[in-house]
């Protein structure tokens, strides 16, 4: 993060798949550097767990942890695992942030309302 303000990346699905067995540590490498991610496909239950799991392995005084909201317009159920199983992707998105810059992320039904710190 600069003085001037806040880092804010989107990142498209394909930057992500083509880290592979890699997009936890991209995840963290990137959050840990100060930059909010936007990510254009949600992550799964496992991927969320699995960077929770990292994220507490490297908590120190310098980096606090993360935030992590996922919003997905898919029911969850028969229908997600369906179309998981047959190549297809979910609908929604995940923010992460470092909480060091993030006061509190509010989700809703149809949306995620972020709130940073001011420094």
């Amino acid at each position: 993060m600069s003085a001037k303000g806040i880092h804010i990346e989107f990142v498209a699905s394909e930057v992500l798949d083509k880290q592979g067995e890699n997009k936890t540590d991209y995840i963290l490498e990137n959050v840990k550097a100060d930059t909010i991610l936007v990510l254009e496909e949600p992550l799964t239950p496992e991927e969320e767990k699995e960077l929770i799991k990292e994220t507490m392995k490297l908590v120190d005084p310098k980096f606090p942890g993360i935030e992590v909201s996922t919003l997905s317009s898919e029911a969850e159920g028969l229908r997600s695992a369906l179309i998981r199983i047959l190549g297809g992707k979910p609908r929604g998105l995940t923010v992460i942030g470092p909480s060091k810059l993030i006061r509190q992320i509010k989700k809703n039904p149809n949306s995620i309302d972020l709130f940073t710190k001011t420094r």
